[in-house]
């Protein structure tokens, strides 16, 4: 009898302890918490929080993010939140590894600059977008197949890449990759790398659309022109699962012909693109034809042709590289506009983008980007 009630007593008294010991851990984290918003110098290691966590690292992480949300809004004039956003949001994802929303938190505002209300260097603002990809990859490294990853990054072949299991479903949270393809491109100028987070991101489920889209797109803005091309009609092709349509149909016979161009590393020509660009037409025509809204009866673009079309744009992309780099060679400098490569006959035949409204007088225009290095498009007035 005496035996059963020490070992009651005894169990009590080390809850109690046990109790108490959290309950002073976790003050000590609810004073550590007050004293980030307006001391975030006084940020804690991962170590030391993980070791006064008693056990509660999720709960604790919870609570270091409600600080963080009351520092940035607290310096939200002018962002000095930045100054020690990164330390906070590394330290919750170290005590919540996969607590996905600071990860893309960090990925939004870290890189954002508004010229207007911030004041900072250009080193500043590098070493802030930075800090804005190492979070996403850490997001990234935390809470995706490592595997699937590595394969989706060397995939480009989407149609395989949206159909093959073994690519589903990459990350817990696909946001965390789309977002960092958003920092490579707009922030870094990297169209290489932007193009392969995207087609990590577009390998979920519940992944943004455009994902798909962007992923072929800023495979064009690296400069890799052959393999955006391939993208934008592997994403005609995979529009519908019958292979029988005329999407399918179109799109593959557009996508043997420049295969056949790109392993011949033939040059490309004028009549070439004139062809072509009355090919697609055609295409397009057809798949207006096809494609009737039921509501009104009308015809109607579908995504088939805009991919054809976006498709068709990298290829005259393309087309002006290769005539401005022969330019380059000649001149020392590159050519700003299609017209001055045609004046000086480095090309027969000036492109014009399939996007033009005559009655705006505003279209698509072709011209050399000096900040990315690479032939890009804009919208701008018809000439």
């Amino acid at each position: 009898m005496f035996s059963k009630l020490f070992t009651f007593l005894l169990v009590i008294v080390s809850l109690t302890v046990f109790i108490y010991s959290s309950w002073i851990d976790y003050q000590q984290h609810v004073e550590i918490k007050r004293s980030l918003v307006n001391h975030p110098e006084f940020i804690p290691t991962s170590e030391m929080a993980n070791l006064s966590a008693g056990g509660f690292q999720n709960i604790i992480a919870d609570s270091y993010w409600l600080s963080a949300i009351q520092y940035i809004g607290s310096n939200a004039i002018g962002s000095e939140y930045k100054a020690y956003l990164y330390a906070m949001l590394d330290l919750i994802t170290d005590l919540n590894p996969h607590f996905t929303f600071p990860y893309e938190i960090g990925e939004l505002l870290l890189p954002s600059y508004n010229e207007r209300y911030e004041k900072l260097s250009k080193e500043e603002i590098r070493k802030n977008t930075d800090q804005a990809v190492r979070i996403g990859l850490k997001g990234i490294e935390k809470n995706c197949d490592a595997t699937k990853v590595e394969k989706a990054k060397n995939e480009y072949s989407l149609n395989k890449l949206w159909t093959d299991e073994s690519y589903r479903n990459a990350c817990r949270d696909p946001m965390i990759p789309y977002y960092l393809a958003y920092v490579y491109y707009w922030n870094l100028h990297d169209g290489a790398k932007s193009s392969e987070y995207y087609r990590i991101a577009s390998t979920n489920d519940d992944a943004p659309t455009g994902a798909r889209t962007m992923a072929a797109i800023m495979q064009g803005k690296s400069g890799d022109r052959e393999k955006a091309i391939i993208m934008l009609l592997s994403l005609a092709e995979s529009i519908e699962g019958n292979k029988n349509t005329l999407c399918r149909q179109l799109s593959g016979e557009l996508g043997s012909t420049l295969l056949d161009v790109f392993s011949a590393k033939a040059t490309l020509n004028g009549k070439g693109l004139q062809m072509i660009e009355a090919a697609r037409k055609e295409m397009v025509k057809k798949l207006k034809e096809e494609w009737v809204d039921p509501t009104n009866g009308q015809n109607v673009d579908n995504f088939c042709s805009n991919y054809l079309n976006k498709a068709v744009r990298e290829m005259n992309l393309s087309y002006l590289e290769q005539a401005d780099s022969r330019y380059f060679q000649d001149k020392k400098e590159h050519a700003p506009v299609p017209s001055v490569l045609l004046q000086n006959k480095y090309i027969d035949y000036n492109p014009i983008d399939f996007q033009q409204d005559a009655k705006s007088k505003q279209g698509i225009e072709y011209y050399y980007d000096t900040e990315t290095a690479h032939w890009d498009y804009r919208m701008g007035e018809i000439r």
